[in-house]
């Protein structure tokens, strides 16, 4: 048995991170140079800071990210105007796969063309020193969104640029993303990116890591996702990282969501101080809507309206936005800054209440925390002489899974579907430990569904259309 601990951290990086920094596109990044940056940063770019200072508001974030440098600089400038708490850098497809050829000749090409031809950022080609420009004068923090099985150069360069939020997590960036990507590889690359975070950290100005909760944002079960932000809240404590994001994903339900909110909360602070992680500091991140948008702009700002109101109604530490371009690709400047604006607007102009109290809410919190609960029982029970090694067995067992994963050490044995409330049930665990009693609760309230007269894959194919 191989339980989290503070003893499973790393006691060295510096034989991997000579070969990473050995990369031509690493341009000279010291470690002694990269910690004075951070220590000549204002404050208010370190997200425990901002976090801090968080009204009853949830605080907001976009998502933002295009390939030439000044058409980035002035979608910072755009969101930072619109009342954005947390400044985005969202990073290309290319770089995200580690292709840093092929984005940097589509970064020339957009560059010569005054054209995109990259769905984001190449950060480790524009490379620090031009990135740290786009951030000068700014007191917000800057996040790191991305998608990357091996981020270790693109992690080094962040940090380097002075980006103090890093996105991610050997789970959740690898099994949504990847199909071929060796799981067990991709467990051990994000070690070395937590372990370089908080080597960078201070106290007072700790780099901030945030796991990624909508997962394949297709049909999976809170339970699930509730297992794995606290799987990897924990594989990043061990590497010393202080503060920490769990999150999710607007599930389509309210109560489910704000159930989901309650138990990813408590579970998680309970077992990060059981494992000895008391001095963790943890946020709760809510994502907006990341199923299927609708083509007309006046339904799409709708939904991103009722989404922030329901943010506000579970207080939420962040919530991430969404714009009403989504259903055509990536968004323009002025929809992002405009979704920003209306999130901002739905809070300031709409009190909640102190506390939401309803049966319902309560029977589904107690039903997802009994079943989180017992997969990660199960994974700490299972042997192990580290605990990344006791998770990666886990999937391997198929007693941990994410529905719809195109990842090669996924079982996608669990299937899922949607009850009358749109809460996302567990029809068939596969082997992913589900107690007899809360696989009952389940049944009986799928059994709610209107249309159970159809058969399972057509019911099942109507629920996928709702995401996709």
């Amino acid at each position: 048995m191989a339980l989290p601990s503070g003893n499973a951290r790393l006691h060295s990086i510096e034989g991997q991170r000579r070969h990473v920094l050995a990369h031509p596109l690493a341009r000279g990044i010291a470690h002694e140079e990269v910690a004075r940056h951070f220590a000549a940063l204002p404050l208010g770019r370190f997200p425990s800071v901002a976090y801090s200072r968080r009204g009853r508001a949830p605080l907001i974030q976009p998502r933002g990210g295009v390939p030439l440098f000044e058409a980035q600089l002035n979608l910072t400038r755009a969101l930072s105007e619109a009342g954005a708490d947390f400044i985005p850098l969202t990073i290309d497809s290319y770089t995200r796969q580690n292709q840093y050829e092929t984005a940097a000749q589509l970064l020339r090409r957009s560059e010569e063309e005054d054209k995109s031809y990259l769905n984001g950022y190449p950060l480790v080609c524009h490379g620090y020193e031009v990135t740290r420009q786009l951030y000068e004068g700014l007191d917000k923090p800057v996040s790191l969104r991305h998608g990357t099985p091996d981020a270790r150069l693109l992690v080094e360069v962040a940090l380097a640029s002075g980006i103090a939020e890093i996105e991610g997590g050997g789970l959740c960036y690898c099994l949504p993303y990847s199909e071929g990507f060796p799981l067990d590889r991709c467990l051990l690359y994000w070690q070395y990116v937590d372990r370089l975070c908080a080597e960078y950290s201070t106290a007072e100005r700790p780099i901030h890591r945030e796991s990624f909760g909508p997962l394949s944002a297709t049909l999976v079960p809170p339970a699930i996702a509730i297992a794995i932000e606290i799987i990897e809240m924990l594989l990043a404590a061990e590497q010393g990282v202080t503060s920490f994001a769990v999150s999710f994903g607007q599930t389509g339900s309210f109560n489910q969501d704000v159930a989901t909110a309650r138990v990813l909360r408590r579970l998680a602070r309970e077992i990060a101080d059981e494992f000895g992680f008391e001095r963790l500091m943890l946020r709760l991140v809510y994502h907006q809507w990341m199923g299927q948008f609708p083509m007309q702009r006046e339904r799409a700002a709708a939904l991103i309206a009722t989404s922030a109101l329901t943010a506000g109604l579970i207080d939420v530490d962040k919530i991430v936005v969404k714009t009403v371009d989504e259903a055509f690709g990536v968004p323009r400047p002025e929809a992002n800054a405009e979704a920003v604006e209306t999130v901002r607007y739905v809070l300031k102009t709409f009190s909640v209440p102190g506390s939401l109290e309803s049966a319902d809410i309560d029977a589904e919190d107690a039903l997802l925390d009994s079943e989180a609960r017992s997969i990660l029982r199960t994974i700490f029970a299972l042997s192990g002489d580290a605990f990344w090694e006791s998770v990666y067995r886990a999937f391997q067992l198929g007693y941990l899974e994410v529905p719809f994963s195109p990842h090669s050490d996924n079982a996608n044995r669990l299937l899922s579907m949607r009850d009358s409330n749109q809460s996302i049930r567990i029809v068939n665990p596969g082997s992913v430990p589900i107690s007899a009693p809360d696989l009952e609760r389940e049944r009986l309230l799928l059994q709610s569904r209107a249309d159970r007269s159809q058969k399972t894959y057509q019911q099942l194919l109507t629920d996928i259309a709702l995401m996709v």
